[in-house]
């Protein structure tokens, strides 16, 4: 369903990303793994044209983009097909979680307002915050607040949801609810690429693993693959470091 080859991306001169190459049909979900700097939300934001690659093709649907010079409309009927929840959940403080919900749909997919908010609730609801449609933001906890971003994103009906660190923002104590909410639209069939550093949860929800190291594409397999019958050595160093950080 989504096909992304020899993305490269330079910051101030320095490559960030090095000719990085993935496949995603529907269904998957995909967790982008690695070292802190390794380069996994900047793939992710230029996947979403959040940020402009400097070359690589993405094929999304059965159609290709030249990452460096879509225009405008080409990123605009791309981005239907896309949803992106971020780190710090990037919702307005002065609007209900439902208003966050529907906002995009209203304004950006001009939807008639009913309409916005029948399919706003719905998504309430599969997140388990239908009670909390009229809430403010500072009447929400933060994982209650990732779980409207991530509503909003499930609102639009996208073919693929891009999620950057979703927990990152959050204190331990909230992390497992908004797991468990990404887990039920992995069940749900819902095609994912999740960057994360939560490795138990990559394990028992993704489809497929792509580790990042130094902006480059070390391993691109299926979970069990990559737990199981790691080749790599440097992917192996990786994972027994986090094996003696939980001992």
């Amino acid at each position: 369903m989504l096909e992304l080859k020899d993305l490269h991306k330079s910051i101030g001169g320095a490559e960030i990303l090095h000719g990085v190459d993935l496949k995603l049909a529907k269904g998957d979900v995909l967790a982008v793994l690695g070292p802190s700097g390794s380069g996994k939300t900047t793939l992710l934001r230029c996947l979403n044209f959040l940020e402009r690659a400097d070359c690589g093709e993405v094929t999304l649907l059965g159609q290709t983009l030249n990452m460096a010079a879509a225009s405008r409309q080409e990123i605009a009927d791309y981005r239907r097909h896309t949803a992106f929840v971020f780190q710090n959940f990037n919702l307005f403080a002065n609007k209900t979680a439902l208003q966050n919900v529907t906002e995009g749909l209203i304004v950006a997919r001009k939807m008639p307002k009913d309409q916005a908010e029948e399919r706003g609730r719905e998504a309430l609801r599969r997140v388990g915050l239908a009670d909390k449609a009229d809430a403010y933001l500072a009447q929400l906890s933060g994982g209650q607040q990732q779980r409207v971003a991530i509503a909003r994103a499930v609102a639009a009906r996208p073919d693929v949801i891009f999620l950057d660190e979703p927990t990152s923002a959050l204190d331990p104590e909230l992390i497992s609810e908004v797991l468990d909410v990404i887990k039920q639209l992995a069940d749900d069939g819902m095609t994912m690429i999740i960057v994360t550093h939560e490795i138990r949860f990559a394990r028992h929800v993704a489809t497929h693993v792509l580790f990042m190291d130094e902006g480059k594409a070390l391993a691109h397999t299926s979970t069990n693959d990559f737990f199981e019958n790691q080749t790599s050595e440097r992917v192996r160093n990786f994972l027994g470091s986090l094996n003696r950080k939980d001992d």
